[in-house]
């Protein structure tokens, strides 16, 4: 994926993700099972308008998974 791709994704994240920030959203609240990854099933539920490209681009090790780390990086 390209950089300027991937930076217009996480811009999208960024904006997204600000609703979701403002309602109180914390990595521990979207995680429902507490395994410690949050998956695009997870997200989706907690934000239903996060698309799956964005979801990927904040996946930067390309495991299907946002970990802490990788979460943060769609927050505001």
């Amino acid at each position: 994926m390209s950089k300027r791709l991937t930076a217009a994704l996480l811009v999208g994240a960024f904006t997204v993700s600000t609703a979701a920030l403002a309602q109180g959203m914390s990595f521990d609240a979207v995680d429902s099972n507490q395994d410690g990854f949050v998956t695009f099933e997870e997200i989706s539920a907690a934000v239903p308008s996060l698309s799956e490209d964005v979801f990927n681009a904040a996946d930067m090790n390309q495991d299907s998974l946002l970990d802490p780390d990788e979460f943060e990086a769609v927050q505001p």
